[in-house]
């Protein structure tokens, strides 16, 4: 398998007051598990935290979810509302976001990470993991396992059971064999991100993480507003 060796600069945007902190187990499903992508299959078995390699990296990911639904649109524009409705009931229309109320929970910061990270859609890795992973992939009724199926929004069950092979494999001295992984966002192979595993031997944050940085991250940062201009994103303000 192809893998990176890290030594430099990732950003990441998280909830204040540490960004880098691992998430509570109590914010996870009924199930006991998160749902990222490359969260564990199992229940209690680790966490991850995600890490961009650039501010706008982190910001499209996480207001991708927020962007508007053009077929959705196209429906709510044939439905009649009564003007006084409008007026006592406003609503938010698709593809607007309070900046304001999205912020107040986020906070932005730079850290120094290290480690060995596998690149998952290098050929080199997929063809690796192939003999392991096509069965699996045709039971999540997927046509192959290949990078597709691994940028899979819909099939997440696949990704993690490659992360959690991954989380488990040990080198011939004991050691673990990765850190994490290396991968692109699904909204373009431009934007480089990284899922960091926690191991038994963290403490509240990843020892891979050190020199942490706040950074600045308010409505008028370059980066979140060009992030909104390619998601097509409007500020609730900017209405007016």
């Amino acid at each position: 398998m192809k893998y990176a060796e890290l030594d430099r600069c990732v950003w990441r945007v998280g909830f204040p007051p540490q960004p880098w902190e691992w998430s509570d187990w109590r914010w996870a499903g009924a199930d006991g598990r998160f749902n990222g992508r490359w969260d564990p299959l199992d229940h209690g078995l680790y966490r991850t935290i995600y890490a961009g390699e650039s501010l706008l990296a982190c910001l499209v990911e996480l207001l991708a979810p927020h962007r508007p639904d053009h077929y959705l649109l196209q429906d709510m524009e044939n439905i009649a509302e009564d003007e006084d409705d409008r007026q006592d009931h406003p609503t938010v229309s698709p593809g607007e976001l309070d900046l304001d109320q999205w912020l107040a929970h986020r906070v932005a910061a730079t850290a120094h990470l290290t480690g060995r990270f596998i690149d998952i859609t290098a050929a080199e890795t997929v063809l690796a993991l192939h003999p392991r992973f096509k069965a699996r992939a045709l039971a999540y009724n997927l046509q192959d396992f290949d990078v597709a199926a691994l940028k899979s929004a819909e099939q997440r069950l696949l990704t993690q059971e490659v992360s959690q092979y991954l989380w488990t494999l040990r080198n011939p001295d004991g050691t673990d064999f990765c850190d994490g992984i290396q991968f692109r966002s699904r909204h373009g192979d431009d934007l480089l991100l990284w899922a960091i595993y926690e191991r038994d031997t963290d403490t509240e944050i990843s020892s891979h993480i050190s020199d942490i940085q706040l950074a600045d991250l308010n409505s008028t940062t370059p980066e979140l507003l060009k992030a909104m201009a390619l998601l097509g994103l409007i500020g609730l303000d900017d209405r007016r």
